[in-house]
């Protein structure tokens, strides 16, 4: 909260933050009481019998207890929490992009442009590179112990959920099979496998540049340094994004390290002056994090999808 102060993030943002965290908190539990049995003898007379309060006949508490009988038993929260997916994603109905979303935290939706400084965690500008409907800031989802929510942030065309378009600020939680659009372009939200998880032998994986659709296959063991090129220290990493357009002028000279080990890929900043982040959360120099199939990879504001085919 410190550095989103000094960094003076706006407060509308900063308050959200702190309205999410104080729903973790626990929430006192307060005692029900206990229900009494009547007495048989009043039971057998047809008395009527004190129970929670409230003076209940023989006749009718028989009824209540067959109804609540007939009635089919009530989930539990955690029986419920069960039919979410362990790992969700917006995967885009006329193309090849899926958005994996995190349990916990937030990421923005929209298109890049360095000009008016709008870098958000998963750039759409290739998506929409024809119909220009997706705003720069569009729209967010938030993750809360595995379930998720989508808010339009004043879009232009606006967000859409099964056809309902979302009002500026309103928080729609998702359900597995719900569709999702953002101007034109349709998202369905689905389970997403992790890596181990994917069926099939020999995948090829690779990153993919969000700004231009550029495809860069990553290799199968060893280490990979990302970054743009500089002739003249004479400089040439092992996947230049120098030529992804706006989106290189972002891009630190030696960005990011994969490295990959056991079949798994592993990120890691090599201390870029712009920063990285994965699905929107900041990865520290020397960190590792581990990427799963529908990750994104952010730049400094230029955006890579991590994904694979079989």
């Amino acid at each position: 909260m410190h550095r989103a102060f000094a960094a003076g993030s706006d407060t509308q943002q900063m308050w959200e933050l702190l309205q999410m965290n104080c729903l973790r908190a626990p929430k006192e539990k307060v005692a029900e009481p206990v229900p009494v049995e009547p007495p048989v003898d009043a039971l057998k007379s047809g008395e009527p019998t004190q129970e929670g309060g409230r003076t209940v006949s023989r006749g009718a508490r028989s009824q209540a207890s067959q109804a609540q009988a007939e009635q089919p038993a009530r989930k539990l929260p955690a029986e419920e929490k069960l039919r979410v997916p362990s790992r969700c994603c917006l995967d885009l109905q006329d193309g090849h992009h899926r958005i994996a979303l995190s349990p916990t935290g937030q990421i923005l939706l929209g298109r890049f442009d360095p000009a008016a400084r709008a870098n958000p965690d998963v750039d759409l500008s290739f998506d929409d590179r024809r119909d220009h409907v997706i705003s720069r800031r569009h729209a967010r989802v938030i993750g809360y112990e595995g379930f998720h929510l989508i808010e339009d942030l004043g879009s232009t065309n606006g967000t859409m959920v099964n056809g309902k378009r979302l009002k500026i600020g309103q928080k729609l939680p998702l359900q597995p099979g719900d569709l999702v659009t953002l101007g034109n372009h349709e998202f369905l939200y689905k389970s997403i496998p992790r890596m181990s998880e994917a069926s099939g032998s020999g995948p090829r994986v690779y990153l993919w540049v969000a700004f231009t659709g550029h495809r860069f296959s990553l290799p199968s063991w060893g280490e990979v340094i990302i970054g743009r090129s500089d002739l003249v220290v004479g400089f040439i990493p092992g996947i230049d994004l120098g030529a992804e357009e706006e989106a290189a002028n972002v891009v630190a000279r030696r960005h990011v390290k994969i490295s990959a080990s056991d079949g798994r890929h592993y990120v890691e900043d090599m201390g870029s002056v712009n920063g990285t982040k994965l699905n929107g959360t900041p990865v520290g120099i020397g960190e590792r994090g581990l990427l799963e199939l529908g990750d994104h990879l952010w730049l400094g504001g230029c955006v890579l999808a991590y994904d694979a085919e079989w």
